[in-house]
């Protein structure tokens, strides 16, 4: 009760500053605008409409949803969202009324800039306060673990490091679906005990880490549960499995575990394609004349088209036609076997040489972008043949397609190209699956300016040779 006070606490704290911190900083603006302290009757209105807009924005970005403490980068990222969205209101407002001219850019800017600064202040406040509390053992939830399962050991690890949590297991219940013991957790006992240990009354929450194929453990734990009055929650055991977008959600009545699923539905998805389109128009218009220049290159170097069209797998495991500048010479593929990997070992053209190393041949993949085949940031799409292939040896290689293909990914810009050690990328494509935002987007395609365009095959052969004698001395290892 004392974790679910403070939280409650926190949650009206700062749904009470940030308005406050909105009236906050429009007043320190008007004072270094105008160096004078009240505030005019025009000013005036426009906070009453910027503190309105401020609170229904954050509803909308559902600010006050996810907890501050838990996931701080996350929330700033929202409320950095909410504030700017109400800041474009009011813009949008005060242009249809035709009083924008009314009022100083300089108190906008200056406004909007303690806003945030305040609002990010404030957040960094409210962390550093909980976790001081938390490590001190204060607003702790007190758990009993039921399983010390591979999911309840490694629940138990995560909240013994990690205070933000705000939960400690002070004891454990063994059951015969254990993986092993907890180092540090005394045992309280075993399940057929179960009902002896909870008279104890001394925890919060009743965490059951059990297997979800344990039904008849499952319900006894439940039906155990009956009888007192404390939380429970099911950590089921599912490490090993790829969870992606898992969430529960009440479906009719009843409880509904999603275990995959992809990141981009709804206001995610819209907010995606829309991020998309703008910068790839954008990054279009600037790079035109460089593929004109591309064009003509490719055009010398060798007779055929400019553009080299291939049948790639993308979003939902469906095929589109991904398009690049030409480096090769026509129809080189054609009758033969088509390997994957050994792009250094290719025929090219010298101009084909260039362009990919230099990974101008992707260029083209802007349009693909704008057709809605692509995406600027995501997993690199491969050939239908290959998808086959690698779908039965590698764990989790399908789930990359439950976003767009990108033309740059985190994979990429961490070095997993060309013919690098593919279970090192798909595992950052996992990643970027399940941790995929606006400014995760934005931060890969700024690494990607410094470190995602030249391609070292020198590089690539020698990061592909520790990645195979890794792979054979693990083999190694199986085998003896």
């Amino acid at each position: 009760m004392q974790l679910t006070k403070i939280n409650a606490l926190l949650d009206v704290e700062l749904r009470a500053i940030d308005p406050m911190i909105a009236v906050a900083a429009a007043h320190m603006a008007y004072f270094m605008r105008f160096d004078t302290a009240p505030m005019n009757s025009l000013y005036t209105v426009a906070l009453v409409i910027l503190v309105l807009l401020t609170l229904t924005t954050s509803v909308l970005f559902r600010v006050y949803e996810q907890s501050v403490v838990e996931r701080p980068i996350s929330q700033f990222l929202r409320i950095a969202a909410s504030w700017s969205v109400a800041f474009a209101g009011l813009t949008l407002l005060g242009y249809l009324l035709k009083a924008s001219e009314l009022y100083s850019r300089g108190w906008m800017l200056l406004t909007f800039a303690f806003g945030i600064a305040l609002m990010a202040i404030s957040r960094m406040v409210a962390v550093s306060v909980v976790r001081r509390l938390r490590r001190r053992g204060e607003g702790l939830a007190t758990c009993l673990l039921v399983g010390a399962t591979e999911s309840g050991i490694h629940m138990a690890n995560e909240v013994e490091s990690n205070a933000a949590l705000g939960m400690k297991i002070t004891a454990y219940v063994k059951t015969q679906y254990d993986y092993g013991t907890l180092d540090g957790v005394p045992l309280a006992g075993s399940l057929l005990e179960l009902d002896d240990i909870l008279k104890r009354g001394e925890w919060d929450q009743v965490l059951i880490a059990l297997p979800m194929t344990a039904t008849r453990a499952i319900d006894y734990v439940l039906h155990r549960m009956d009888q007192h009055v404390m939380a429970v929650k099911f950590v089921p055991d599912m490490l090993g499995r790829q969870l992606i977008n898992h969430r529960t959600e009440d479906c009719a009545g009843v409880p509904v575990v999603t275990l995959r699923e992809s990141p981009l539905n709804g206001r995610a998805w819209l907010l995606k394609g829309v991020e998309d389109r703008i910068i790839a128009a954008g990054i279009l218009l600037f790079i035109l004349p460089m593929m004109l220049i591309l064009a003509v290159g490719v055009k010398l170097s060798s007779p055929g088209p400019v553009l080299y069209r291939q049948r790639r797998i993308g979003l939902d495991g469906k095929e589109f036609e991904m398009l690049k500048f030409r480096s090769m010479p026509v129809d080189m593929e054609k009758g033969g076997a088509v390997k994957w990997g050994g792009a250094q070992n290719k025929t090219t053209t010298r101009f084909g040489r260039f362009i990919r190393q230099t990974s101008l041949d992707e260029l083209p993949q802007f349009i693909n972008v704008l057709r809605g085949d692509m995406s600027i940031v995501g997993p690199r799409p491969e050939r239908p043949m290959f998808v086959q292939q690698f779908k039965g040896e590698i764990a989790g290689y399908m789930h990359k397609h439950l976003v767009k293909a990108g033309i740059t990914g985190w994979a990429q810009v961490n070095g997993w190209r060309g013919d690098t050690d593919l279970n090192k990328r798909i595992e950052h494509d996992l990643y970027y699956i399940k941790h995929w935002s606006v400014g995760f987007d934005l931060w890969i395609i700024f690494l990607t300016i410094f470190k995602g365009f030249v391609h070292s095959e020198r590089a690539t052969s020698v990061r592909t040779g520790l990645a195979a004698m890794t792979m054979a001395n693990t083999a190694d290892e199986k085998s003896r």
